[in-house]
């Protein structure tokens, strides 16, 4: 039966490539995807009928398969893949998750677009090991397949827009070690530091810890070790991520600096630190949510954030899937789309405001 569906894609996929993108620009659908199986099945039944009527008009339809949908970070790379579809005259269906835990409802978008029969797909794997096969199914089927933010364990895609996650990790390091000096925190004096992560199975979040750790061991005094052996998981849930930085408080007395590898983290390191009002605790994470930019414009607290260009993730992304779509090749498989470090200081800096208010 694969192999029947696998033939009928590849001709449907033949037949578009011979249309072109459409000259009008295209609608954005938004579908939102449930964690339960069955209203992600519902929703993406309901992009699905959405995109048959684009494509009537010789539009070709671009899946956007983001990790959480409505979530800041996602909003921001939505918006991209939005913004290309209405510039090149593209039909984009964005769906995703409501929960960084919900692997099985991701597999489940990215069949419900093989079997849509999308002209692309652009994804964010939230898992680099359990959604490596399934990927490697659509790529093979004949799919361009752009990957963003994430990459697989395999080189089974066809283009990737994501950041350097281990030299991101180990700009956030750096800036973390910065911030502990110009606080007068004395080589000598013991220092902790504490990290939580959104997953384990996330290849960009353990890059950036992996580029972290190295960085660390490598410039910082003997006496600031960071807490590698009791590292907390949330799963993406933000009152998780707001407990687990209380814990970190409660239990260690030497607590100097917390580091948040990913968007949900940040926000829970934010919002524990804000509520217990510790402003003589350092802080680095990633990304740039409404949470963490009220804490660096408060100026009470000692804190920078790692902002990735996920607006040009999405826009890319569905740039290149169209262009991959249309027979054309990438001149680089995997594009480093860069990092800038974002403070009290340069927070309303021209550059900066570009990437975060794109």
């Amino acid at each position: 039966m694969r192999k029947v569906t696998a033939v009928l894609l590849a001709a449907a996929m033949a037949v578009a490539g011979l249309t072109g993108c459409g000259s009008q620009s295209g609608s954005a659908t938004t579908a939102a995807a449930e964690s339960s199986q069955g209203a992600a099945n519902e929703k993406a039944e309901e992009s699905k009928d959405s995109a048959k009527g684009e494509t009537a008009k010789g539009e070709k339809t671009i899946y956007v398969i983001v990790k959480v949908l409505g979530n800041q970070y996602w909003s921001v790379l939505q918006a991209g893949a939005e913004q290309a579809g209405k510039e090149l005259g593209c039909n984009v269906v964005v769906v995703g998750t409501a929960l960084e835990s919900d692997i099985e409802g991701q597999l489940t978008l990215l069949q419900n677009a093989v079997s849509a029969q999308a002209d692309g797909i652009v994804i964010a794997p939230l898992d680099s090991v359990s959604l490596d096969a399934p990927i490697t199914e659509a790529y093979n089927s004949g799919i361009p397949v752009v990957l963003v933010d994430t990459v697989i364990n395999s080189e089974n895609y066809s283009a990737a827009l994501l950041t350097n996650n281990v030299e991101a990790g180990k700009v956030a390091a750096e800036e973390l070690m910065r911030r502990l000096k110009d606080k007068g925190v004395s080589e000598t004096e013991d220092a902790q530091i504490a990290i939580q992560v959104g997953s384990t199975g996330s290849q960009t979040i353990n890059d950036r810890v992996k580029g972290f750790n190295e960085y660390w061991q490598e410039n910082a005094p003997e006496k600031w070790q960071v807490l590698n052996n009791d590292i907390k998981v949330n799963d993406g849930d933000i009152s998780k991520a707001v407990g687990f930085c209380q814990d970190f408080i409660t239990t260690y007395p030497n607590l100097k600096a917390v580091f948040g590898p990913n968007n949900g983290s940040t926000v829970g390191f934010v919002t524990g630190l804000t509520e217990t009002g510790r402003t003589d605790i350092s802080m680095v994470g990633f990304d740039f949510s409404a949470e963490i930019e009220t804490m660096i414009r408060n100026g009470e607290y000692d804190v920078s954030s790692v902002v990735q260009r996920q607006f040009y993730m999405g826009y890319d992304g569905v740039k290149t899937a169209l262009e991959l779509s249309a027979g054309n090749t990438v001149k680089e498989k995997t594009v480093d789309t860069g990092v800038i470090l974002v403070n009290t200081d340069n927070v309303d800096d021209a550059e900066v405001q570009s990437i975060i208010n794109p």
